[in-house]
C-alpha cells in the first residue's frame, strides 16, 4: 500500500499548503527520474563513439579506466546501501501510520480519542517526512564524498587520451564530451536531491505548523 498516496489523498482535501507542498515534490521527483533517463542516454552515445573511433583499442587509457570503474562501482554500492537504509526506516513509519489509520476507524464517533488519534497520525507523518530526509541526505553525502574522486578519474583519462600521439582527433574529443558529460551528470543528480531535501524540509515545517492549530 502507498501510505504517500494516502497522505496526499487526504491532506490534499483539507490544507492547500500540504498540497501545493506534496505537489511540489512529485514535480522534482519527475524532474530527477527524467534526469537520470537523460544522462543514460546521453553518457550510452558517448560510449559508443568512443569505441567507434578507437577507444577501446588504446591501452594507454587502460587502467586509468579500470580505476574509473572501480570508484564507480563503490559509489553505487554505497548508495544502494543508502537507499536500502532509508527504506527500512520509511517502511517502519508506514507500518506505524497504518496502525494509526485503523485507530482511527476503530474510535469513529468519539471525538476525544479522535483528536488525540490525528495528532498522533500527524506527528508520525512528519516522523516519515524525517526518515526521507535522513535518506536524501545520506545519500547527497556519499554523492559528494566519491565525486571528487570520480572527477579526477574522468580528468586523468582524458589527459591522458589527449597526450596521446596515436589517438585521433575524433577520439580526443570524444573522450573530452564524455568526461564533460559525466561530470556534469554527478552535480545535476546531487543538485536534484538536494531540492527534494529543500521540498521536503519546508513539508515537514508545514506539517509542524498544523501541529499548533490543533
Amino acid at each position: 500500500m502507498n501510505i504517500e498516496r494516502l497522505e496526499t489523498r487526504s491532506l490534499l482535501s483539507g490544507n492547500p499548503q500540504i498540497a501545493a507542498d506534496r505537489l511540489q515534490i512529485r514535480s522534482d521527483l519527475l524532474k530527477y527520474n527524467s534526469d537520470i533517463l537523460a544522462a543514460c542516454a546521453t553518457l550510452d552515445a558517448d560510449c559508443q563513439a568512443i569505441k567507434a573511433d578507437g577507444g577501446k583499442r588504446s591501452k594507454t587509457v587502460a587502467p586509468l579506466v579500470q580505476t574509473l570503474h572501480t570508484d564507480v562501482a563503490a559509489m553505487r554500492t554505497q548508495l544502494r546501501a543508502d537507499r536500502l537504509a532509508e527504506g527500512s526506516a520509511v517502511l517502519k513509519a508506514d507500518a506505524v501510520l497504518l496502525d494509526d489509520a485503523a485507530k482511527i476507524l476503530a474510535d469513529k464517533g468519539n471525538k476525544a480519542a479522535l483528536k488525540a488519534d490525528r495528532a498522533k497520525q500527524l506527528a508520525d507523518r512528519i516522523t516519515r517526512q524525517n526518515a526521507l530526509v535522513a535518506g536524501l541526505n545520506s545519500r547527497i553525502a556519499t554523492r559528494q564524498s566519491f565525486s571528487t574522486k570520480v572527477i579526477a578519474d574522468l580528468n586523468a583519462i582524458n589527459t591522458a587520451v589527449q597526450n596521446d600521439t596515436t589517438a585521433s582527433a575524433k577520439l580526443k574529443a570524444d573522450v573530452a564530451m564524455f568526461t564533460t558529460d559525466r561530470s556534469a551528470s554527478l552535480g545535476t543528480f546531487t543538485a536534484d536531491l538536494q531540492t527534494l531535501v529543500t521540498d521536503r524540509t519546508k513539508l515537514i515545517a508545514d506539517l509542524t505548523a498544523l501541529q499548533g492549530q490543533s
